[in-house]
């Protein structure tokens, strides 16, 4: 070869950015990197027994494309389907019906199809100021207009979804899409309220705005549950769910979901080109919800992520503070820290990830400068004795970089 075959890159593949999950240049002791759930969780036992089950019961026919007509090569496995939508019409009250539900490789795949199905070149798109960067990129690729709106205690500031949208029409820019995460938000933890919901939900009715609700730690409260999903609460047809079973059962499944209108899966319908999921993993997970194993499996990882919270927690409070302030998650898998001003962002990175200590640094979330100085802790994936360990030694990092 002459030439180095980066030349023959497309310009897409050129301009991208380095991996998101770069090598380590330090080997990882601790880390809370990962947003993952515990890993004692994992129903292992379970999945061996449900593989065997399902593989010996669906014969050669589960080995095939399609179990009962292609629309399955869009959609998705249709015993799973009716299983989630009617383990959805029990949760929101609301029927959907297997044509209202998706499979998808994991929630991020469902995401990526709904941006694609609804945005335009030029279209608006409000999300939080902290994000999934996954989705906000998925936005960008479509060639969306992104305009960002804060967060508080009690999640997105749905007054500034609505100036937002103001703005984009005064612009002569379509409003089109609110993404947001209204449950334990990634990275901030935080719960949107059940007024800003149906705020929220009035406001796609009013300005005919799709908002997309990234369901996926919904199941993961460790107290009380949360208020009602924003899919719950719509009437107009224009609130779209993703969903995953990564974070209720394990990541390894890579199986997630969208749940909506029939009509507005067509959307997905139209720009899917992946020939759909794999036809073993979601017969596993029909029979064992079907078999009545979902919800004690996620009532007994509660106990397992409340304990693990409050080691998480009592560690932050002996070790890192005065030097970070956060919120006490209700749910999820993070702690999302913020740094002293006293402390050096630089040094404490430097010194925690010679130690060690993985943690997500704040600006992958903003995509800018804005995110230094936070720190998101993952602490599920983590083993117990691990989490006080790494947690003093992050505790060292931060004493160390004090400015003098």
């Amino acid at each position: 070869m002459s030439k180095p075959i980066s030349d023959l890159y497309s310009e897409k593949a050129k301009s991208a950015p380095g991996p998101y999950f770069p090598r380590p240049s330090v080997p990882v002791k601790f880390n809370f990197d990962q947003g993952s759930p515990a890993p004692e969780t994992y129903p292992v036992d379970d999945f061996a027994e449900y593989a065997k089950r399902v593989i010996l019961q669906a014969g050669p026919g589960g080995c095939d494309y399609v179990a009962t007509g292609m629309d399955e090569m869009t959609r998705g496995y249709t015993g799973l389907r009716e299983q989630l939508a009617a383990r959805i019409s029990r949760r929101d009250g609301r029927e959907v019906g297997p044509d209202g539900l998706m499979l998808v490789n994991g929630s991020s795949h469902g995401l990526a199809l709904i941006a694609a199905a609804f945005l335009n070149p030029g279209d608006g798109a409000v999300v939080e100021a902290l994000s999934f960067p996954y989705m906000v990129g998925y936005m960008a690729s479509a060639g969306a207009n992104i305009a960002t709106v804060p967060l508080d205690g009690d999640g997105m500031d749905v007054d500034a979804v609505e100036t937002r949208l103001k703005e984009f029409a005064a612009a002569g820019v379509r409003p089109k899409m609110v993404y947001t995460i209204p449950t334990f938000q990634v990275p901030t933890g935080t719960v949107l309220s059940l007024d800003r919901r149906r705020r929220l939900v009035e406001l796609a009715r009013e300005w005919d705005v799709i908002v997309v609700e990234d369901n996926c730690y919904y199941e993961k409260y460790f107290d009380e549950p949360p208020p009602p999903t924003l899919f719950s609460l719509d009437e107009s047809g224009l609130v779209i769910q993703s969903d995953s079973f990564s974070k209720m059962l394990a990541p390894s499944l890579r199986l997630g979901y969208v749940a909506g209108t029939p009509d507005a899966l067509k959307a997905l319908d139209g720009v899917r080109q992946d020939l759909g999921v794999n036809q073993i993993i979601p017969r596993m997970v029909e029979a064992y919800i079907a078999d009545g194993k979902l919800d004690p499996h996620l009532a007994r990882a509660r106990v397992i992520n409340r304990r693990k919270r409050d080691i998480a927690l009592d560690a932050l409070r002996r070790y890192c503070e005065p030097w970070v302030r956060f919120r006490v998650p209700g749910g999820g898998i993070y702690f999302w820290l913020e740094l002293s001003p006293q402390v050096d962002w630089e040094q404490v990175r430097e010194r925690a990830v010679a130690d060690g200590v993985a943690c997500r640094p704040g600006e992958r979330f903003t995509g800018d400068d804005s995110g230094k100085g936070f720190l998101r802790l993952s602490f599920l994936h983590v083993s117990e004795e691990e989490i006080e360990r790494g947690i003093g030694v992050l505790g060292k990092a931060l004493s160390a970089s004090v400015i003098a």
